[in-house]
């Protein structure tokens, strides 16, 4: 008797399976005349090959290290939360960005993850996207969580910091600008390059099938990790030392991986700029094809800072640098009216601001 169950029971898997198979040899082979089918199988390619609709409008953090006071004035100061913190209108356009180094890796807060997790729902719930990004800090207390070190913290709260850790993307794609941590680094572009040459995909799904499969272990996550004084010849990503010096060097094959990877803008934090302000045009002089942005402004210490750009419907960029230098309602207008939140209009004679 229970070897004709197991029978039966083999022949029912057996029977599913093959129909799994049929309706897969049958997608292919279907006509082309219905409708929801095309519409599929466009949305399927799109997702794939294609990028995705590019938000007109970002604003991007860098380096904030734990402080959510200099966030939360930042996103007021741009007309996006009102004095109760609370989202003024829509979102949709407009996209939020850190590129890293939301939490502190000497002191991890698991109040700061839930702010930003909150932060990104609500985000999508109002019509815009929020993308997060690994720095080194969430990529050290990582591996020190897989390590087995403590870090002060109950271990139930330290495993969802881990948990949200593991939800960033190592790099975001949009349109031609590519957000990042730190500086991009000749085998990590030569590496995305390979991935677009061979797969056709859309660059962001490299975050899920190749960064996001390396958080099995440490030794394979730190291929990816901006480890100091540890780079190995494998490794794509890492910490470099000076970068004046490495894009003197290096900065015509960067140049040129980034033009066939279509990127014209990199906006990156990493490096604490000690006047406060962001970097425009950086290492120009190396790469003068592609624009380099230095977010990293130490805006915890300064209490607001982040960086604004607006796609312009000829496909240019417009952008407004916030940061403790200019606080005024005039330049808080100008940037409203750049990202387009409620407050200001989009104009396309928005002056760009420094």
């Amino acid at each position: 008797m229970k070897r004709l169950d197991r029978l039966v029971s083999m022949t029912k898997a057996l029977t599913a399976s093959s129909r799994g198979v049929l309706h897969k040899v049958a997608r292919i082979f279907r006509p082309a005349e219905t409708g929801s089918v095309n519409e599929l199988v466009k949305g399927q390619e799109a997702e794939e090959t294609g990028q995705p609709p590019v938000p007109e409008r970002y604003i991007i953090f860098s380096d904030t290290d734990n402080d959510l006071i200099s966030v939360k004035n930042t996103l007021r100061f741009a007309g996006i939360l009102n004095h109760e913190n609370e989202f003024t209108g829509s979102m949709a356009g407009i996209t939020i960005i850190h590129t890293g180094d939301l939490i502190s890796k000497s002191s991890p807060d698991p109040s700061v993850v839930e702010y930003w997790e909150t932060l990104r729902q609500d985000v999508s719930r109002h019509g815009g996207r929020a993308e997060l990004i690994a720095g080194n800090h969430e990529q050290e207390t990582w591996l020190r969580m897989k390590a087995g070190k403590k870090h002060g913290v109950a271990m139930s709260e330290m495993q969802k910091v881990n948990s949200f850790i593991e939800t960033l993307d190592l790099f975001h794609v949009a349109g031609h600008i590519l957000f990042m941590h730190g500086y991009p680094t000749v085998e990590f572009l030569q590496a995305l390059l390979h991935y677009k040459e061979v797969t056709g995909r859309n660059l962001n799904r490299f975050n899920e099938d190749h960064y996001k499969k390396s958080l099995i272990s440490i030794r394979a996550m730190k291929q990816y990790a901006y480890v100091r004084n540890g780079r190995k010849i494998n490794h794509l990503q890492y910490d470099i030392k000076d970068a004046e010096s490495y894009y003197r060097k290096n900065g015509r094959t960067i140049e040129t991986l980034l033009a066939k990877l279509d990127i014209q803008i990199v906006v990156h934090g990493h490096k604490p700029q000690r006047s406060g302000l962001q970097a425009d045009y950086e290492y120009s002089k190396w790469v003068p094809g592609v624009r380099v942005i230095n977010n990293d402004t130490n805006v915890s210490r300064r209490g607001i800072g982040a960086t604004v750009i607006r796609r312009t419907p000829s496909g240019s960029f417009e952008t407004a640098f916030i940061n403790s230098t200019d606080q005024t309602e005039a330049f808080s207008l100008t940037v409203r009216r750049t990202i387009g939140a409620p407050g200001g209009t989009i104009t396309e004679d928005v002056a760009t601001a420094s």
